[in-house]
């Protein structure tokens, strides 16, 4: 199979940028064999292979792979965890009841799938497109493989979606179809979302996109949650989000291409500090565990920060520059 290594690398690293990132899950958890299989394949894996190949036949720039991130979101969060629907004991609990209509807890859903889009979808190809740029600009799937993932992944989040499980009641039918004119309405936007963003392969290792990645983390994440924890208006909040999303959508419609190393610089800041931030309640949970899987995390993130360096190194000792364009 020509594209098994970069296929691979997503299914192994999806949930791991997630999951473990984001210490949602203790590391005995996390790593039992059957439970990493779930995430590596239907949780994560599949979709995220699936949308992935979307964006690629549709040659969509980061525009359109952040609304497939939204998609992933609502897979993740809408369908299979059912977190959308809590009115109380939402995983930040600054959430609970607060903007809660219809039986959708709206602020908690946007700020999830947002996170989701970068983690779950975005970040983890900007790992794979950086190791393995032969393939950044091919389909992965044949037709027929896309639909050999496509039914189990379906069948499966239908399944858990309407299942009761130990933390989480059945799913209502009205949210299901929601969801799924949510998706619909999502992956429409994303086809037809400007072109913009392609990556590129110009090498050039600069400390402000990691700064830039910090501050999405802030802006975020950690300023709707201070949002929420003063209850403002739900309103404001909306409107936070949608300032946001259009100051994101305009600085990159006004850029043809951006450099994967300068995407996966950002990402690499955006991590950091999500590592930092989650440790204190993971530790409490999870003790030494936790504290060894989070200081591996670390160390990764500082080998790959490495090699990237030792790349643009590499890059300008052979007589490239980095052009001004990409140097902010």
């Amino acid at each position: 199979m020509r594209h098994l290594k970069p296929i691979l690398t997503v299914l192994l690293i999806t949930p791991c940028l997630t999951e473990l990132l984001s210490n949602n899950l203790p590391p005995r958890v996390f790593f039992n064999p059957i439970v990493f299989l779930c995430l590596a394949t239907i949780a994560y894996g599949f979709p995220v292979l699936l949308l992935r190949e979307f964006a690629c036949r549709n040659r969509l720039g980061i525009p359109g792979l952040l609304c497939l991130g939204l998609v992933y979101g609502i897979i993740n969060e809408g369908i299979l965890a059912k977190t959308f629907y809590l009115a109380q004991g939402v995983p930040l609990n600054t959430f609970d009841h607060y903007g809660y209509s219809l039986g959708v807890c709206v602020p908690w859903a946007i700020t999830i799938s947002v996170w989701h889009a970068l983690h779950a979808l975005l970040y983890p190809l900007l790992v794979t497109y950086y190791f393995f740029p032969a393939h950044r600009e091919q389909p992965w799937l044949t037709r027929t493989g896309a639909i050999w993932l496509a039914v189990p992944t379906v069948a499966m989040n239908t399944l858990v979606f309407f299942t009761r499980s130990k933390e989480r009641a059945p799913g209502q039918l009205p949210h299901f179809l929601l969801m799924l004119a949510c998706v619909a309405f999502l992956v429409w936007i994303a086809a037809k979302a400007p072109r913009t963003s392609q990556f590129a392969d110009v090498t050039c290792f600069r400390l402000k996109p990691i700064a830039w990645g910090i501050v999405s983390f802030l802006a975020l994440l950690f300023v709707p949650v201070l949002l929420s924890k003063a209850r403002i208006i739900p309103v404001l909040f909306y409107g936070y989000f949608a300032v946001a999303f259009a100051l994101i959508v305009r600085w990159l419609t006004q850029r043809s291409t951006i450099p994967v190393m300068t995407c996966l610089l950002f990402a690499i800041g955006d991590d950091i500090l999500m590592v930092v931030w989650a440790m204190p309640g993971a530790l409490h949970r999870a003790g030494i565990q936790q504290l060894v899987a989070d200081a591996l995390m670390l160390v990764a993130f500082a080998l790959l920060l490495t090699r990237l360096w030792k790349d643009s190194c590499t890059h300008h000792d052979t007589g490239h520059s980095c052009p001004a364009s990409f140097t902010t």
